[in-house]
């Protein structure tokens, strides 16, 4: 019996797969992170469920305050950054595919990606309206003043009640992606036009208007003839010389 010893990335392979495909392990490095957070602070809340859906990504500090009293987020917050970051790597290492893309296909993108970023615009409006609203005019909690981290939303009538800081930060996440999206696809339109250029008009600029030109035609030269009909008058006879 032979023990082979495991076949690890050496940091010259490591290094080298980072040069050819940066892009790409950045883009998996931020999901990783982002994946990090959803998962170990949603196992945290399935002994003890929260009475609002997305406390436990509200509440809590990472890393904690004793930690580090001065650095210190909400892991909803690490978890949008690192999500953006996983999104906008992993686009950059896709360019080569949209480039491959037909124009018909690369529109369709364009549109859908529009009419996500206009969904996430409109929500992030209506939380913040409704954010104020419920702390300023409702004075929704229990001791005023309101902490904004407790503010829920019960309007869309579900089971437990949605917390504002974390629908916020989602719908503005996807906004984000939404816009960048957008951003991305243009530059690959730019790109393409500019691999392709459109071929400039072999015609002037007087055909292009729909304006008659002159042609080359040559002008030959009209003579007028004079016609009378009168009487002419006798040509004088002069004495021939002798």
């Amino acid at each position: 019996m032979k023990v082979q010893k495991p076949n690890w990335f050496s940091l010259i392979e490591l290094r080298d797969l980072f040069e050819r495909r940066p892009w790409s392990m950045l883009s998996w490095a931020s999901g990783l992170v982002a994946t990090a957070f959803i998962g170990y602070y949603g196992i945290l809340a399935l002994g003890n469920p929260p009475s609002v859906i997305g406390e436990q990504f509200v509440l809590a500090e990472f890393p904690p305050t004793s930690i580090s009293p001065w650095f210190f987020a909400k892991p909803i917050t690490w978890f949008s950054y690192a999500s953006f970051l996983y999104w906008a790597f992993g686009l950059e290492s896709q360019r080569s595919h949209f480039l491959r893309f037909s124009e018909r296909t690369r529109r369709f993108l364009f549109v859908v990606t529009a009419v996500i970023g206009f969904g996430a615009l409109y929500e992030i409006f209506f939380n913040f309206m409704l954010w104020s609203a419920l702390e300023v005019l409702a004075n929704n909690c229990a001791l005023p003043p309101c902490n904004p981290d407790q503010l829920f939303n019960s309007f869309p009538n579900l089971r437990n009640p949605l917390s504002l800081v974390f629908a916020t930060k989602v719908v503005t996440l996807v906004f984000s992606m939404a816009m960048y999206s957008l951003y991305f696809l243009h530059r690959v339109e730019k790109e393409i036009e500019k691999r392709n250029p459109t071929p400039a008009p072999i015609f002037s600029r007087q055909e292009s208007y729909g304006v008659d030109t002159m042609r080359n035609i040559p002008i030959t030269r009209s003579y007028s003839f004079a016609f009378t009909t009168g009487v002419r008058d006798p040509v004088a006879e002069y004495p021939q010389p002798t």
